[in-house]
C-alpha cells in the first residue's frame, strides 16, 4: 500500500533489495571473506545500494511528514508505529493497539457491523457513543477516518 503512494522510493528499494540479496546469496555459497571481497563490482554495488537507501529514507520521511501534517496526532507515534498503521490501513481492527497513543485516555474503539466504529472506551472502561458511526472503508485513508473519529 505504501509502495503505491511513493513509487520512486519503492522502485529504489526493490533495486537495492535485489542487489543485497544477490550479494548475500553469493556470500552464502562461499562464506570465506577473501572470496567475498572478490565478488565482481562488490564495492560499486554496495555504494549504489547505500545511495538508494538514502533516497528511500528521505522519500519515506517526507511521506510520513505529509501524513503527520494531515493528521497531527500522528506526531505522538514513532515512524515505525506510523508505518505499521499505514500498512494496515485496510484493516482498521489492526489499528487498535495504537489508539491509546493517538487519543489520550482512549483505550479502544468499538466496532460493529463489520468495520463500522460506533463508540470509544476510556481507560476507565466508560463508553462514549459516537453521534454517527465512522466507516473507515468510505475513505480508506487512515488519517481521514481517524479524523472522523476525533470529530465524532
Amino acid at each position: 500500500e505504501i509502495m503505491k503512494q511513493i513509487p520512486k522510493e519503492g522502485a529504489a528499494f526493490r533495486d537495492m533489495d535485489r542487489t543485497w540479496r544477490r550479494i548475500m546469496a553469493k556470500t552464502k555459497e562461499d562464506p570465506l571473506m577473501l572470496n567475498v571481497a572478490d565478488i565482481d563490482m562488490l564495492l560499486e554495488d554496495l555504494t549504489a545500494a547505500n545511495q538508494s537507501l538514502d533516497v528511500v529514507e528521505k522519500g519515506l520521511n517526507d511521506f510520513l511528514d505529509t501524513k503527520k501534517m494531515s493528521f497531527p496526532r500522528f506526531y505522538f507515534l514513532s515512524n515505525d508505529e506510523l508505518l505499521e498503521i499505514l500498512s494496515e490501513a485496510k484493516d482498521p481492527l489492526k489499528i487498535q493497539p495504537f489508539v491509546r497513543k493517538i487519543f489520550e485516555a482512549v483505550k479502544d474503539l468499538k466496532f460493529e457491523d463489520g468495520n463500522m466504529m460506533t463508540a470509544m472506551f476510556s481507560v476507565e472502561g466508560e463508553q462514549v457513543t459516537f453521534n454517527a458511526g465512522v466507516d473507515p472503508h468510505r475513505s480508506n485513508a487512515v488519517e481521514i477516518w481517524l479524523g472522523e473519529v476525533e470529530a465524532a
